[in-house]
């Protein structure tokens, strides 16, 4: 009986679990605690999934790379093109700032060439003033407004044409002129201010004046959009360019009311316009320079500066004639008429006599003013007119003054208007002291109370 008989045989434990591994004869177990199988067979999912996972990899490794490598490109091209974008919204950004600067330079400089414009255009305002002798508040009233028109007389007209006394008398007065009544106090003169359009015209001075003040302080208001700051500053000048047109318009028609004036002083005499010309002048002063043609939309503007210089021409024409005619009156203060032109019984024979002249009367020793400018062709006795002044005023017309009693001026003498040539006397046929005042028209004698009723109106 061997040991292994005799002992009993050795009992495997019970708390493990065995793995046996037999290769032919040999047998071999492992004894694996409980918690090594549990964590064992946990493991086993585990090791199985990650090999599947591995191989999954390992098969699609390269479509794997591919997508990432895809995706990343895809977000690359999705940065570069947002970049893109925002360059060319920041160019367009750019490029517009700049289009509105230079169109807001643009505009400036339309604003500076109209300011230089408006300013030409006031300089030929200011030339055509001078021209037609008038200041600024002349050129105010010259605009239309509607303004009541002062009641006029013999005495005012005459003043008007014959001009302003120089000696504090009367001025160039007669008989025929009716007392002037007793002036009110002149009126404040109207302060020049320029006319807008429609309703801006027929605006009160205040408001107007309101008006500009406000558009200019809006012009350089900082919180106003610039563009709104241009388009004020814009109507501002059209305002301006409006007021010139009026008042363009407004020197026209002044001028060309003058104009009838003269004419209507011209017809009253009896002359003809188309004969009678005003006298040249000694030496025609020099023109020049350059050829600057009218600028498109500046037509109306030439228009009116055209228009308004033509008539102010025509009225300058007409005053440069008016001290050549004999439309004032040869004496100063009151006179008495004593014999009209026209036939009479002759004061000395009683017989029908043509009188061709008329006979003022005034106090011995009076002055004898000369009614135009013209030379004298006549200086000395003349028979029945005793001592006799002759001036001749060109255009055929000439004036006699007779029975002097002394004579201050001596023949080829040039005499202006209201120049002193005789005093009052009683030489050749004559009764007592007195004038004889003759207007002749080529020779013949005219009646002289048409110049001297022209002298009036």
């Amino acid at each position: 009986m061997s040991i292994r008989d005799r002992f009993p045989q050795a009992k495997l434990p019970r708390s493990h679990y065995f793995l046996t591994v037999s290769r032919g004869e040999k047998v071999r177990a492992f004894a694996v605690r409980p918690s090594v199988a549990m964590v064992a067979l946990a493991a086993a999912p585990l090791f199985a999934l990650w090999a599947c996972g591995a191989t999954a990899f390992i098969a699609c490794h390269d479509s794997v790379v591919t997508a990432l490598l895809s995706r990343e490109a895809q977000i690359e091209t999705d940065y570069e093109t947002k970049l893109s974008a925002a360059r060319a919204e920041l160019d367009h950004v750019s490029s517009r700032q700049l289009l509105d600067q230079n169109a807001f330079e643009g505009k400036m400089r339309d604003l500076a060439s109209r300011q230089a414009k408006l300013e030409q255009r006031g300089s030929a305002l200011a030339a055509l003033a001078a021209e037609a002798s008038a200041n600024a508040t002349a050129l105010a009233e010259a605009r239309p407004r509607g303004a009541a028109r002062a009641a006029s007389n013999a005495l005012s007209a005459i003043q008007a044409i014959g001009g302003p006394p120089t000696d504090g008398d009367l001025g160039p007065a007669s008989a025929y002129a009716p007392v002037a009544a007793p002036k009110a106090a002149p009126a404040a003169p109207v302060k020049p201010r320029p006319l807008d359009g429609d309703n801006l015209s027929r605006a009160e001075p205040a408001a107007t004046d309101r008006l500009a003040r406000e558009l200019a302080d809006a012009a350089v208001d900082a919180s106003l959009d610039p563009n709104a700051r241009i388009g004020l500053v814009d109507y501002s000048l059209d305002r301006v360019e409006r007021a010139q047109l009026q008042t363009l318009n407004g020197v026209a028609k002044a001028a060309h009311s003058a104009a009838q004036k003269f004419e209507a002083v011209v017809q009253r005499t009896g002359l003809s316009l188309a004969s009678i010309k005003a006298p040249e002048a000694k030496e025609a002063a020099g023109v020049g320079g350059p050829y600057i043609p009218v600028e498109p939309g500046d037509e109306a503007f030439a228009s009116a500066v055209t228009d308004a210089a033509r008539e102010i021409e025509a009225a300058r024409k007409l005053r440069r004639l008016m001290p050549h005619l004999p439309v004032r009156y040869p004496l100063v203060g009151d006179a008495t008429l004593s014999s009209p032109f026209g036939y009479r019984p002759d004061p000395f024979l009683g017989r029908p006599a043509l009188h061709p002249g008329v006979d003022l009367v005034q106090a011995f020793g009076s002055e004898i003013k000369a009614t135009a400018v013209g030379r004298v062709t006549h200086a000395g006795p003349m028979g029945g007119y005793g001592n006799c002044v002759e001036i001749d005023h060109g255009n055929g017309v000439a004036t006699r003054y007779g029975h002097m009693s002394e004579v201050l001026v001596e023949e080829g003498q040039t005499v202006g208007v209201g120049e002193a040539i005789g005093r009052i006397g009683s030489t050749g046929r004559s009764t007592g002291p007195h004038l004889h005042y003759e207007v002749r028209v080529d020779g013949e004698p005219v009646d002289p109370e048409r110049f001297l009723t022209a002298a009036r109106d």
